[in-house]
């Protein structure tokens, strides 16, 4: 049905939710999986000296070595990617550019709690995107928190 999946990833709580749902229908389909970490180059003094933003460890990559590693164990054809640009807009890019079937996105990331609704950038994606975008939400996740 689908045939590729790509899952953005921050590292947060709810981006490992949308990340095990990537998981279980790139299984379920048996297609292929991209994960990626954008680097936001607008809210970061290191995005003014590329060289600083290229060195070792860019921002990310242990995310991605770890998702792609988890994939791999499970047996699947995954691939991952660290980014730089606006998260929304280098989302969409990617996906248009690699023949992306869906995009699995968590609805809250990193800073999407303080919103306390839709993460921007999902937000954004689900507006600008013309592939599927599933929404994976953070409801478990915050309810078990809490408790």
């Amino acid at each position: 049905m689908y045939t590729e999946i790509l899952v953005p990833t921050d590292g947060s709580a709810g981006a490992t939710s949308a990340l095990e749902h990537a998981f279980h229908l790139a299984e379920k389909f048996d297609t292929g999986l991209h994960v990626v970490y954008v680097f936001n180059t607008t809210n970061s003094p290191l995005a003014l000296d590329n060289v600083l933003t290229d060195v070792h460890n860019p921002p990310g990559e242990s995310i991605v070595e770890e998702a792609v590693r988890e994939g791999e164990e499970r047996g699947l054809s995954i691939e991952g990617h660290v980014l730089k640009g606006v998260p929304y807009e280098t989302i969409v890019e990617y996906a248009a550019e690699n023949d992306i079937g869906l995009i699995v996105m968590a609805t809250h990331g990193r800073s999407g709690l303080k919103r306390g609704v839709v993460g921007s950038v999902t937000e954004n994606v689900v507006r600008r995107s013309e592939i599927p975008v599933l929404t994976v939400q953070m409801r478990d996740i915050i309810d078990n928190s809490t408790a």
